[in-house]
């Protein structure tokens, strides 16, 4: 009797893509190490606003079909990202194979770094959030977009529940939420990282 070979295991294969040049990006490469092997990430920062973003991947750079998934993760910036969200459903739409999300963060993806060590404040601007997160990692002014060696990853569970104030809630999958909120805690559920 031939001995049958093992069967090869589908690997899923998610795009990560962000504007943020230093703070997102180190974020979401830290995630991709921390995944299961079932799940193959990609990390891509693009420089300009959402849009730019979204336009990018609509030519085809990278081919979105290749993923099972898309995640684009931007941040308010005291701008309406409500055009960003209908750009990024169109693009869902138009990918039968691929789901394409949207991750705003209000003001700023400092909201989520913040709810890692506990919960976050209401905030007016995105300045005021990134002096939180400059007191609470105690990181000097020039290493403020930075992830610290002791960023309390294990909070990540913890995280999704303190990024919004109370009484209000988690905003909706790919909507833009009340200040402070984001979504990342759907990224992050879909990844396996968080129930």
């Amino acid at each position: 009797m031939a001995s049958r070979r093992p069967r090869r295991t589908e690997r899923r294969t998610v795009l990560l893509v962000t504007n943020g040049k230093k703070t997102e990006k180190s974020y979401l490469t830290r995630l991709k190490r921390m995944v299961g092997n079932d799940i193959t990430i990609t990390v891509r920062s693009v420089n300009g606003p959402p849009e730019t973003v979204v336009k990018e991947l609509r030519r085809k750079r990278p081919d979105i079909s290749c993923f099972a998934e898309v995640w684009v993760v931007v941040d308010h910036d005291g701008t309406d990202r409500r055009p960003f969200l209908d750009q990024c459903q169109k693009l869902d739409r138009n990918h039968r194979r691929t789901s394409v999300h949207a991750i705003v963060s209000v003001p700023c993806f400092e909201v989520w770094l913040n709810a890692h060590y506990g919960p976050v404040r209401r905030y007016q601007d995105q300045a005021e959030a990134g002096r939180h997160y400059q007191e609470l990692t105690k990181l000097p002014k020039k290493q403020c977009k930075e992830i610290p060696e002791d960023f309390p990853w294990d909070a990540m569970a913890e995280a999704a529940g303190r990024c919004y104030l109370p009484p209000g809630s988690l905003p909706e999958p790919d909507t833009q939420g009340e200040c402070p909120s984001t979504t990342m805690p759907y990224l992050l559920r879909s990844l396996g990282l968080i129930q």
